[in-house]
């Protein structure tokens, strides 16, 4: 990735790797927009990917454990490792007990999965595709030319949300190879 992407800037805090070469493998350090060059916290990915997910781990000083701080945060992360097309899913997990965390992570988009150990475990997954309405339009115009062709619209629809939607399975299914 380009050097000059970093840090990842947010409305309250920079954040920025320690290695640019090792983006996934080292951790990342959170300190304050203003001024200031004191850590405030730290982010790091677990090494290696488990089916194109990845897992990531967020401490931060306790005067930060704000719910809008946490979601900036997190969705910043999600953004930036989105950005690689073998990421499909980002996951972390919390303590059922700590709100502003749990609160903060629903904020950003992330959705409770599984509670295992006392410990609730989220995830944000990558959009497939946002080509769907143009999916189901150009399966409607086939349709409707099907239709027309047998003399018959209702048919010639249904034929067109199908083959839209046919469309848009073998497109995704190629984008995800």
């Amino acid at each position: 990735m380009a050097e000059n992407i970093f840090p990842l800037v947010t409305t309250h805090f920079n954040i920025t790797p320690e290695d640019i070469e090792k983006l996934f493998d080292s951790e990342w350090k959170v300190t304050l927009k203003e001024g200031s060059d004191d850590k405030v916290g730290s982010i790091r990915f677990e090494e290696g990917m488990f089916q194109d997910n990845v897992k990531m781990t967020v401490d931060l000083e306790p005067a930060y454990e704000k719910t809008k701080i946490i979601s900036e945060i997190y969705y910043s992360m999600a953004a930036f490792a989105f950005r690689f097309k073998n990421i499909r899913e980002i996951s972390t997990e919390c303590r059922h007990e700590n709100d502003h965390r749990v609160k903060g992570l629903e904020k950003a988009g992330y959705v409770y999965r599984e509670n295992k150990d006392g410990s609730d475990y989220y995830s944000i997954k990558k959009q497939k595709t946002s080509w769907t309405g143009f999916y189901i339009f150009v399966g409607l115009i086939a349709g409707f030319i099907m239709g027309i062709t047998f003399s018959n619209l209702w048919m010639g629809t249904l034929a067109g949300v199908l083959i839209g939607a046919l469309i848009g399975v073998l497109l995704d299914g190629k984008e995800k190879k």
